[in-house]
């Protein structure tokens, strides 16, 4: 079922898409080589490819390449490298490299390679065969001490399967590792065998951060599967083996018909106990490893099943849970069950769990106190469907997620262009705050997750630039690189990433013409608000200059902070573009001597000369106060034209005395000017 729905990109990393080429070898960090034309597909997680790597120095290693539509998780790196075993690969490095195969920056993990072949090679992945006391004195003791590290630290490994096992320096499983998960969301790569049944329900890259007691129950599996000699789910399909496991518990489907000694049984029925809280935990599993006996759990909890089955979709249910997945796919048929009181009837007098009622009429209550609206059937099917099966992921128009899950599920969606209508319409309806209602013990993800998404609402409520569902997404995965496509090329993690980017950028010929759009405005509010909200009225203003003055602002600001580097192509591009702003100014000598300046200084790579030099307050000043004499100047010049055009118009003798009184005095001048010149001229001759 959901290991179908995981998303394959338009162009999946691997040298086959170009036979021919020849891939030079790519230094990391200038320590470690990258052999892109020497792929390891025994150590790919997914769509997440692996290569030879290693130093100068003979170190042998391998590469994992990430996807952009599978975020990896960046923020347990340093836990990860905290943990103290042997039997985990161990961490050389994380960072962005441009990758040769695509000319693309991608996230990389740089992981020891003492991992030799994977445990599953010439092997049926399903049921290996091995002697108990074999598996116990191997790898059982290996991934004990695993998990012990992972109690710990607090740490979540999401993918301990055999497919995820390697057989290390030797042949004979005492040195069995425990492949990495850091690549990829988590739960992406895990088997639906392996999961509990709630987590197996939910897109893989939709699980979300698990707990402790989802990976002891994958541990679980993953002994059985050594252990045992059938397979007696051969052929089935994901949602098979949910519904199998719901049926008749996952111990049974998984231990099958096999023999194990007691005491190994007694293990995986506490490991496979569906019941979370029933479930051993890693002390019990420390306390049977001293051969003592672990305590049964004091609050027993019964998985309902009816007396009589409710049918739907030609199909009969004796179970809640399988009724929950089956009415989200069809929500029109689920609706007309639900208002005529079918499900209520079933729930009353075959399930008689009072329970379940409560949460059902709760359910239906709030849907009908909402507006309808054009999504009402699917609303009315997810919310019933959450009062149905407790614990399971949100199911919604085929997305099924738990809210720790829901940002790496919204990235791959919006890398992979498909519809995100569905998820605004998650965000919007009052679902999660239901689920989180009925599922009261959620771990901190989860419930951390649900307060972001109930924040979510009011983002999308706002529709201007740095808000709306691209906000949302850097809110709820805040490792995802931003996802413009002004940015398709490069791996822009921070505001430090982007500026580079740029700098980057503005010597090709097919650079963009404007330095934001949405995704980047809102990835700079979830990464750095600080930088960026105080020019959010100018950036979402429709007179250009303000635009670009806050642009400028927000890159010099980022430099600033960071103490960047020159940016001379950044610098030379944006003076480019600041032909508006420098007409701003109404003196023209002065708009000539800022243009001078603005071309001697975009050279440096400093920009906040170049917004001192549009900026000075004093300069702004006097240039105002320049225009502001001119203006009462050219008003009173205007004012008194007119006085005069209007008496002309309505007087024909205006001016004639003044005339008459001016051409006398100008006569009476110039006759005492010749007067005098020829008094002088005559006293001179004597």
């Amino acid at each position: 079922m959901t290991d179908q729905n995981i998303s394959t990109p338009p162009d999946v990393l691997d040298p086959k898409l170009s036979p021919a080429a020849k891939f030079e070898k790519v230094l990391f960090k200038g320590e470690i080589e990258i052999y892109p034309d020497k792929p390891l597909p025994h150590l790919n997680r997914g769509q997440v490819k692996a290569y030879a790597a290693g130093d100068k120095q003979g170190l042998s290693a391998y590469a994992l390449v990430c996807e952009k539509h599978l975020v990896p998780q960046v923020d347990m790196v340093q836990k990860y490298m905290s943990l103290s075993s042997p039997h985990l690969p161990k961490l050389l490095g994380f960072g962005t490299l441009n990758w040769p195969i695509d000319k693309k920056d991608h996230a990389v993990f740089i992981y020891e390679n003492k991992m030799g072949q994977c445990l599953t090679a010439g092997m049926n992945p399903n049921c290996f065969g091995l002697k108990p006391e074999m598996v116990l004195n191997t790898i059982f003791r290996n991934l004990v001490e695993v998990l012990q590290a992972m109690r710990d630290t607090n740490f979540f490994h999401g993918s301990i399967c055999p497919s995820n096992l390697y057989k290390g320096s030797s042949d004979n499983f005492e040195n069995v590792m425990l492949g990495e998960m850091l690549s990829a969301p988590p739960g992406y790569t895990q088997p639906a065998l392996f999961e509990t049944i709630e987590r197996a329900v939910a897109n893989p890259i939709g699980r979300g951060v698990g707990s402790l007691s989802d990976d002891l129950y994958s541990f679980g599996v993953t002994l059985a599967v050594l252990m045992r000699n059938h397979d007696p789910l051969e052929g089935f399909s994901s949602e098979d083996i949910i519904l199998k496991k719901i049926e008749t518990s996952s111990f049974n489907v998984i231990v099958g018909q096999d023999r194990f000694p007691a005491p190994v049984l007694e293990l995986f029925r506490g490991l496979l106990n569906d019941v979370a809280s029933q479930r051993w935990t890693f002390d019990d599993v420390l306390t049977w490893i001293d051969g003592r006996r672990v305590n049964a759990k004091h609050d027993v909890i019964t998985i309902s099943k009816a007396s009589r089955p409710i049918d739907f979709a030609r199909k009969k249910f004796l179970r809640p849970q399988p009724l929950a997945m089956e009415l989200t796919k069809d929500a029109a048929a689920a609706a007309l069950i639900i208002e005529n009181n079918e499900i209520s009837l079933w729930l009353n007098r075959s399930i008689q769990n009072k329970e379940f009622e409560d949460k059902y009429e709760n359910a239906v209550e709030r849907i009908k106190n909402e507006p309808r609206g054009g999504n009402y059937v699917e609303r009315l099917a997810t919310n019933v469907a959450i009062a149905l099966a407790s614990g399971y992921p949100l199911m919604y128009k085929g997305l099924n997620f738990f809210p720790a899950g829901f940002g790496n599920l919204l990235v791959d969606a919006v890398v992979t262009k498909k519809n995100i209508t569905p998820f605004v319409e998650a965000i919007q309806s009052g679902m999660v705050a239901f689920w989180s209602i009925c599922n009261a013990d959620v771990n901190f993800y989860s419930a951390d997750s649900v307060n972001r998404l109930g924040t979510c609402q009011a983002i999308l409520r706002q529709s201007s630039v740095g808000y709306g569902i691209e906000r949302c997404i850097y809110y709820l995965s805040s490792t995802t690189p931003c996802l413009s496509e002004k940015l398709e090329n490069f791996c822009v993690r921070t505001p430090e990433d982007y500026v580079r980017a740029l700098e980057t950028m503005s010597t090709l010929s097919n650079r963009p013409e404007w330095f934001l759009d949405r995704h980047i405005t809102a990835f700079l509010c979830a990464r750095d608000k600080s930088i960026i909200e105080p020019h959010l009225a100018d950036l979402n203003a429709t007179e250009n200059h303000r635009q670009r003055q806050a642009v400028l602002r927000i890159l010099m600001a980022i430099q600033m902070r960071e103490k960047m580097e020159p940016l001379p192509g950044l610098s030379a591009w944006i003076v480019g573009m600041l032909g508006c702003v420098i007409d701003r100014y109404h003196d023209r000598e002065e708009r000539e001597r800022i243009r001078v300046r603005l071309d001697k200084i975009k050279s440096k790579g400093n920009l906040r000369d170049i917004v001192e030099t549009l900026g000075d307050f004093n300069k702004i000043q006097a240039d105002m106060k320049g225009f502001a004499f001119a203006m009462r100047q050219y008003q009173a010049l205007k004012a008194e034209f007119e006085q005069l055009k209007y008496a002309l118009d309505t007087n024909k003798n205006f001016g004639m005395e003044e005339g008459r009184q001016t051409a006398t005095m100008v006569s009476g001048i110039i006759a005492a000017a010749v007067v005098g010149i020829y008094l002088f001229f005559t006293l001179l001759r004597g």
